[in-house]
């Protein structure tokens, strides 16, 4: 990998776009970064299939929404798909566990998402298990730096899934690479008026 992510590069459009998409947006730019050199590659059978930002790329990193079936076509290629992710508590309500209210007696929360993004790649016969452990080897390995440069609280390769065939007309197979992040929420609920004040009970019991 050739460069990190600060964490003020991330924080500046994180209140923009949801955290689950720019984290699909920033495997797609490790993959990128990392095929587009030779000396970066550590398989020899890939070092060919550089990666391109043109219609001349010798390989094919997309996002799921972005990749169309023709795009490969006897090129390998990696399409990254979030899965779910749900929502990990802390304390009660989210509350943080110290320092939960302010001297202005704003509540403060925090509370963590939890899940996976899966990268299948997909290449022909043995190509598409050789890109799968180049995949692995790249997150895997430098997944202890690109924790904290993204703020994270965890990224890691949880599995790489058995291989099958994608495409039977072009003889394509696919493997997928699933990657775990975990990654917090933090707001503030500032009190503008009295927490009762808006509720109206005689509405309630209008009839």
């Amino acid at each position: 990998m050739s460069n990190a992510y600060s964490r003020s590069d991330i924080s500046s459009i994180c209140a923009k776009l949801p955290r689950r998409l720019i984290l699909t947006g920033v495997f797609r730019d490790i993959l990128c970064k990392h095929f587009s050199s030779e000396e970066f590659i550590e398989e020899p059978e890939l070092r060919q299939f550089l990666w391109k930002p043109d219609q001349t790329t010798g390989i094919v990193i997309e996002a799921h929404t972005r990749w169309r079936p023709e795009l490969t076509e006897r090129r390998p290629g990696i399409v990254i798909k979030p899965n779910a992710f749900k929502q990990d508590r802390r304390g009660i309500g989210n509350r943080r566990q110290l320092q939960a209210t302010d001297e202005e007696g704003n509540m403060h929360y925090l509370t963590f998402w939890v899940g996976s993004h899966t990268l299948f790649c997909i290449g022909t016969g043995a190509q598409a298990e050789i890109l799968g452990s180049e995949v692995q080897r790249e997150l895997t390995q430098f997944g202890p730096e690109i924790a904290p440069s993204l703020g994270l609280h965890r990224f890691e390769v949880l599995e790489i899934g058995a291989l099958s065939e994608l495409d039977e007309t072009q003889e394509n197979w696919v493997v997928p690479v699933t990657v775990g992040s975990a990654f917090e929420e933090r707001w503030v609920l500032r009190q503008q008026a009295p927490r009762l004040n808006a509720i109206s009970i005689s509405n309630m019991l209008d009839t």
